[in-house]
């Protein structure tokens, strides 16, 4: 049984996030967390009690709103045809998006997070350059990014850009392995070389391990030159006309360009299929 935390802000993109994550895993039992987390109202200084029964009912309204919007979208699901294997259940927090998406992945066991990549907020970015990328590394479990418009057709070919740091892939890509596997789809590793343009020993070594644990999922592996990291990436998810793109996110090192304020806007615009976003640190 897989936890799927599917936060949601009602906007028409979470939405479209909530349906692809019911297609991605349909067949498989889960159990999807409807989150909506409301931010909490900073009290005014005055310790007036009008002030405080002011502040009290603003909150008391905020939290019935999201009460009746997650409602209604529990609604819209159960019209929908669903899987026997999947359940819904609804939760609210009264915290900061950050901090709510960390309390409820500790606290209900989530297996992965699936938020959509465009929020409701007049921002024209409220994406992986704001919620999303704010998420990234601090969650242990992967992070689904859902691009406006995605849609699940079919999953025939998964992209996966890699450095070739981690030395063991044990369990951190299971996920990807779940999805593949169930899919039947070819995984696809490109590798941007840097300007020495070969691979060293440890490169080498962790390069084997990576194709040792993916088998017998059917695999190939590209190289890039000459180009930069999010340019790279970008071209090969286009060119090869994959339905999903993975990535591990680390602090420092190779793929932080793609998760910097900029660059993540970038990836945003231009992204046409869902990102799997992976924590270094579960490796």
């Amino acid at each position: 049984m897989k936890n799927i935390l599917l936060p949601t802000d009602f906007s028409e993109n979470s939405w479209e996030a909530i349906l692809y994550a019911i297609d991605l895993f349909q067949d498989a039992p889960c159990k999807f967390y409807l989150m909506h987390s409301y931010e909490p109202q900073v009290s005014a200084p005055s310790t007036a009690v009008t002030s405080k029964r002011a502040h009290s009912i603003i909150m008391e309204a905020t939290k019935n709103e999201a009460i009746q919007g997650l409602e209604k979208i529990k609604n819209k699901i159960n019209a929908l045809t669903l899987d026997e294997n999947h359940s819904f259940e609804t939760t609210i927090i009264n915290d900061y998006f950050v901090s709510a998406v960390k309390t409820k992945v500790q606290e209900l066991n989530i297996d992965a997070v699936v938020v959509g990549t465009k929020g409701a907020s007049g921002l024209k970015e409220v994406t992986l350059g704001s919620n999303t990328a704010n998420l990234i590394g601090k969650l242990p479990c992967p992070i689904i990014a859902v691009p406006t418009n995605a849609s699940l057709n079919s999953v025939k070919e998964i992209g996966f850009a890699v450095d070739y740091s981690i030395q063991s892939y044990d369990k951190g890509l299971e996920l990807l392995k779940d999805i593949a596997e169930h899919y039947e789809s070819k995984i696809s590793v490109v590798h941007i070389l840097n300007k020495n343009k070969e691979l060293t020993p440890e490169m080498i070594s962790s390069k084997i391990e990576l194709e040792n644990y993916l088998k017998p999922i059917p695999t190939e592996f590209f190289h890039l030159t000459d180009v930069p990291i999010e340019m790279g990436t970008r071209i090969f998810s286009e060119s090869r006309r994959l339905d999903m793109m993975c990535v591990i996110a680390k602090k420092h090192g190779f793929f932080e360009k793609l998760f910097n304020k900029s660059q993540s806007k970038s990836i945003s615009h231009h992204a046409k299929v869902p990102l799997i976003i992976f924590n270094e640190s579960e490796f």
